[in-house]
């Protein structure tokens, strides 16, 4: 099967509420699967299109493809080529839910024909997703599956999540943003209103809006099956955290993996490798792509 380089054809751009344009970049399966809806993968915070991307046939949005899948990868404002309006406005975490999502998924659903899309995010792409669908009965009858890899709900437990909270926010307040790109934790820097705000929920251990939405009871309204993995050595997103996001949904299909050596894989996933490593090339991805084919053919 031949994918079409998506670096060689333009972004699609989708426009959100606010006015900002989002890129969203397709990767064309030449044989696609005719009955499984598109895929809309997002990024998490730091990151940006080359996470799910990649380079020549190394992304996992590249991998799906080649199983047939019809795969979108998004640039959420203020990353990568979305509007330049994004990085530079005040905003917060909430605008990735409220204003990027529902334009990303009119843009995938519009230019795909389909009616329903399988969302698969990364940290707090899995996050958005989530809120995202929660906030309607509309919304979430729009996604027919979950993928959330390293993706947690937002909790004070433990000891070490408070102090990397507070030393985020103390960070992200000194340089006026969250410098990913000298830290070397990230291609992108992050913008201070969204650090702020999920600093601000992880602190608290409540995901409380500024209108005063719950968007984790909120995400019973998603029914969709879901496929949760946590990687085993993750002290960002660790499996409890993960896990504790998965059982807010309303899905009778949930699937928690967690992927470490006691759970029969080769090594103890961090954050970002458990979806860009070797091994999980090996390893991970086939287990998603074995997912989807089993409910999405």
């Amino acid at each position: 099967m031949v994918l079409r380089d998506v670096s060689d054809e333009p972004p699609l751009l989708t426009r959100a509420e606010d006015g900002v344009e989002l890129a969203l970049y397709r990767a064309r399966a030449a044989v696609p699967r005719a009955a499984a809806p598109p895929l809309l993968f997002v990024h998490g915070t730091f990151s940006n299109r080359t996470f799910f991307l990649g380079s020549g046939a190394r992304g996992l949005a590249r991998y799906l493809a080649e199983r047939g899948f019809d795969a979108w990868v998004a640039e959420l404002r203020g990353h990568g080529r979305s509007g330049a309006l994004g990085s530079t406005s005040a905003w917060h975490f909430e605008d990735w839910i409220r204003l990027d999502a529902p334009a990303l998924v009119r843009g995938v659903l519009g230019a795909s024909g389909a009616e329903q899309l399988i969302w698969i995010g990364h940290s707090a792409g899995g996050v958005i997703g989530v809120a995202h669908g929660g906030l309607s009965t509309l919304n979430a009858g729009r996604i027919a599956g979950l993928v959330l890899a390293g993706s947690p709900a937002p909790t004070a437990a433990g000891l070490l999540h408070v102090p990397l909270a507070v030393i985020g926010y103390g960070i992200t307040h000194l340089f006026g943003r969250f410098p990913a790109r000298a830290l070397r934790i990230g291609p992108e820097d992050e913008h201070p209103g969204i650090m702020g705000q999920w600093m601000e929920w992880n602190v608290r251990g409540r995901w409380i809006g500024t209108d005063g939405t719950d968007y984790l009871a909120g995400a019973r309204r998603i029914t969709a099956p879901a496929l949760a993995l946590a990687g085993s050595g993750d002290v960002i997103a660790p499996p409890r955290a993960c896990g504790r996001l998965l059982d807010a949904l309303g899905s009778r299909d949930r699937t928690l993996t967690t992927c470490g050596r006691r759970h029969g894989f080769s090594e103890n996933f961090t954050h970002d490798r458990v979806l860009t490593s070797t091994s999980a090339r090996r390893e991970v991805w086939p287990l998603i792509a074995d997912w989807l084919e089993q409910r999405f053919g």
